[in-house]
């Protein structure tokens, strides 16, 4: 008995801390932060911005989910600051990735492009030949990822 009392006890607890958090809304292209507009001009000359998504993760966090006209979805912190680019069609801009990642890339796949990142402990970066790395903070390659 105490067994269940303890879990339904969790679950009402799990079940409040859900219904507080703010849900994700739409908003338009601008009323991004100053940052996030620079980042976007800078990195994507001549993109537009289809839709924005402000990505709530707590009470008071959010970043923005981004989605281009030329196929590009980025996921941004409200400083301008990336989380993760992809663009399966034509891959992320170089002036993103870090150098070290680049040439190593250049390198070892010199026919291969980088179609997604993700900047989490670490970079997860995967190419269009279907091939995952992961690098360190530094950039430096650490192991191959599925």
């Amino acid at each position: 008995m105490k067994k269940l009392l303890s879990m339904l006890a969790v679950a009402v607890v799990m079940f409040t801390a859900i219904s507080c958090e703010k849900n994700d809304e739409v908003i338009l292209a601008e009323k991004l932060p100053q940052g996030v507009k620079t980042f976007v001009q800078t990195h994507f000359p001549g993109a537009e911005i289809l839709k924005v998504v402000k990505d709530y993760s707590g009470r008071k966090a959010y970043d923005f989910e981004i989605s281009l006209n030329d196929g590009t979805r980025l996921d941004i912190l409200k400083s301008g600051k990336w989380k993760e680019v992809e663009n399966y069609k034509k891959g992320v801009p170089e002036s993103i990735v870090p150098a070290t990642i680049v040439d190593y890339v250049a390198e070892n796949y010199p026919d291969a492009v980088i179609v997604s990142i993700d900047r989490e402990r670490g970079y997860d970066v995967e190419l269009n030949i279907g091939l995952g790395l992961h690098f360190d903070s530094d950039g430096i390659f650490n192991r191959y990822d599925d």
